[in-house]
C-alpha cells in the first residue's frame, strides 16, 4: 500500500488522536475509573499501618449479569414470509423472462432458500469469529464502561477463509467481526436520533514494524512517546517506536492515516458505517450508556472501608497493645509467658481493649450489603444463598429484579444484533455470495430459568397438531439451531 504524506502535518494521526481524546476527556476519564474499579483498585490512598480489604461485589455483580446475558448463547432465526421477505426485484437471470404471475408462484419457495442460505451464513460467521467469546468481552464493556461496540468487515487475503464461491471468483476473504474497545471509539451522531451515526473515528496505535508490514515502507514511529490511559495497550516496552493510526468513516468515505502519512482515502466500499454501539443502558436522548458499576461504586468502598476496620478490631483484639503507665523505658521489657517485669511504684500496665458500648458495626454491614444488591438488582439468591429449598415459582419471584436487569439488556442487545446481521449479509451480498434483501433477522434468547422442557414439549406438539403453530416456529420456539436442517433431515429418514 502506497503512503502518501499529508498536505497539512499538524493533521498526522498523533494530532488528530489527541484532538478526539481531549473532546471526550470525561467520558475517558470515568472510563478509567470503572475499569480500575473493576479490576480491584478501590482504593484512592493507602492506610498506613491499617487494614485495606477489598471486597470486590463489582466485578461478581458484573461477571454474574454477563453470564445471564449471553452464558446461555444466542440463535437466529431468518423470516421468510411476507411479500417483502424475498429477494423482489433480484432475481436471478435465468428468472428475468418469467412473467409476473409466474414468480408470484415461486415466491415462497424463494423466500425460504433465501432465508434458509442467510441464517446458514450467519451462522458460519459467528463461527468463523467465535462470537460467543467476542460478544462476552463486548458485553463485559458493556457492563463495565457502559458501552459496547463491534466492527463489521471483510477481511481479504490469502490467509482468509472464503466460502467456495468467493474463492472461484478469485475474492478470497472471510466476514470479519471484531470487539472494539471504547477508549478508541469517536462517534458522532444524529442530534434528534442518537442511534443514528454519522461519522465515526477510530484511534489506537501499532508496533512500527507491524506497520510496515501492513502498509509498507515510509511509516514512523515514536519511541518511548506514548499516551496515557488504558485505551492505547499496544506495547510494554518505553522504547519500542509506535506508530499513531485513525481510521475515519461516514457513508460515503473512508480515509486511514497512518502516523504522519495519509495510507487510504477512498469511497466507503460498504455504503454504510460498519460500526454497531449497543449501550448497556441508554438514559433518554442520550447515545453513551450508563456503567452497571455507576451506583455500586460508593457502597462497594463503604463495605470496604466496614469490613477492614472490622477487621483491624479483630487483630487488635487476637494481638492487643500492651499499654503502659508511669513507665519511662519500656523497650527493653520481654513479653510472654512466665517473664517477670520489675515496674516502679504507681506504675500499671495492661492490655488495651474497648471500653463503652461498641458500635452496630455488623448492623450497617449488613444494610450497606443489602442495598448493594438492590441497587444492583442482583439478589443474594442469584450467588445460590437463598438458604432454603424454593420452587420454580419462588426462584423466578425472588430473581426478578436480576430478571428484569437482563431483558432490559436483552432489548438493546437485540437491537443491535440485528443490527450486526443485517451488515453482515449486506457485506456477503458486496462480496457476490448472493442476495440476502431484505436483511431481517431475529434474535432467539434462551430462557432465562430453568424450563420444564417436556412442558414445553407437549404444548408445542399440540399446537402443530391443531394447525395453530408451524413446524419451524416450534422448533425456534424450542431453541433449534438450524430448524431447516433439522426438518430436511426428518424428511429424509421418513422417506427411508
Amino acid at each position: 500500500m502506497t503512503l502518501h504524506a499529508l498536505p497539512n502535518p499538524a493533521q498526522d494521526s498523533a494530532a488528530r488522536a489527541s484532538a478526539l481524546r481531549a473532546a471526550e476527556q470525561e467520558r475517558l476519564r470515568c472510563y478509567t475509573s470503572y475499569l480500575d474499579f473493576y479490576n480491584g483498585k478501590q482504593w484512592a490512598k493507602t492506610r498506613p499501618g491499617r487494614t485495606s480489604l477489598v471486597v470486590n461485589y463489582t466485578r461478581a455483580i458484573v461477571d454474574k449479569a454477563v453470564s445471564y446475558l449471553l452464558g446461555q448463547g444466542i440463535n437466529f432465526a431468518v423470516p421468510a414470509g411476507g411479500e417483502d421477505e424475498w429477494v423482489s426485484g433480484r432475481v436471478g437471470e435465468w428468472e428475468k423472462g418469467l412473467e409476473p404471475p409466474e414468480l408470484r408462484t415461486q415466491n415462497s419457495e424463494l423466500a425460504r432458500h433465501s432465508a434458509a442460505r442467510a441464517e446458514a451464513l450467519l451462522y458460519r460467521v459467528y463461527e468463523e469469529n467465535d462470537l460467543e467469546a467476542v460478544d462476552v468481552q463486548g458485553a463485559i464493556n458493556g457492563a463495565v464502561l457502559g458501552d459496547t461496540v463491534f466492527k463489521v468487515f471483510w477481511e481479504s487475503g490469502a490467509g482468509g477463509r472464503g466460502d467456495t464461491e468467493t474463492r472461484r471468483r478469485g475474492r478470497e476473504g472471510r466476514i470479519r467481526v471484531v470487539n472494539i474497545d471504547p477508549f478508541t471509539f469517536f462517534p458522532r451522531w444524529a442530534a434528534d436520533d442518537p442511534a443514528t451515526l454519522l461519522s465515526v473515528e477510530v484511534t489506537y496505535q501499532l508496533p512500527a514494524e507491524e506497520a510496515v508490514l501492513r502498509y509498507g515502507d515510509g511509516v514512523t514511529g515514536r519511541g518511548g512517546d506514548r499516551a496515557k490511559g488504558p485505551y492505547l495497550p499496544v506495547s510494554s516496552s518505553p522504547t519500542r517506536p509506535l506508530v499513531d493510526v485513525v481510521e475515519s468513516w461516514t457513508d460515503t468515505e473512508f480515509a486511514l492515516t497512518v502516523g504522519d502519512r495519509d495510507a487510504m482515502r477512498t469511497a466507503n466500499p460498504y455504503g454504510f458505517i460498519p460500526f454497531v454501539h449497543i449501550p448497556n443502558a441508554r438514559p433518554a436522548n442520550e447515545f453513551w450508556g450508563i456503567s452497571d458499576l455507576k451506583d455500586v461504586m460508593p457502597l462497594n468502598r463503604e463495605l470496604n472501608e466496614r469490613m477492614s476496620d472490622v477487621a483491624d478490631v479483630i487483630r487488635f483484639h487476637s494481638d492487643p497493645p500492651v499499654v503502659f503507665k508511669g513507665v519511662r523505658e519500656h523497650s527493653s521489657l520481654a513479653v510472654g509467658p512466665g517473664t517477670v517485669w520489675d515496674l516502679p511504684e504507681g506504675a500499671e500496665v495492661e492490655l488495651l481493649e474497648w471500653r463503652g458500648q461498641a458500635p452496630a458495626v455488623q448492623e450497617h454491614i449488613e444494610r450497606v450489603m443489602r442495598a448493594l444488591h438492590d441497587v444492583a438488582e442482583t439478589p443474594k439468591t442469584a450467588f445460590g444463598d437463598s438458604g432454603r429449598l424454593l420452587s420454580g415459582v419462588a426462584l423466578e419471584t425472588e430473581l426478578q429484579p436480576l430478571i428484569q436487569k437482563t431483558l432490559r439488556k436483552r432489548i438493546w442487545w437485540s437491537a443491535g444484533l440485528r443490527r450486526r446481521n443485517r451488515y453482515i449479509l449486506r457485506i456477503a451480498e458486496l462480496q457476490g455470495m448472493g442476495s440476502f434483501a431484505p436483511y431481517r433477522s431475529r434474535i432467539i434468547w434462551p430462557p432465562l430459568l430453568p424450563a420444564d422442557n417436556e412442558s414445553e414439549v407437549r404444548n408445542n406438539v399440540a399446537l402443530v397438531s391443531a394447525g395453530l403453530r408451524s413446524r419451524r416456529t416450534a422448533m425456534d420456539r424450542l431453541g433449534e439451531e438450524s430448524p431447516e436442517t433439522e426438518m430436511r433431515l426428518i424428511e429424509e429418514e421418513q422417506s427411508r
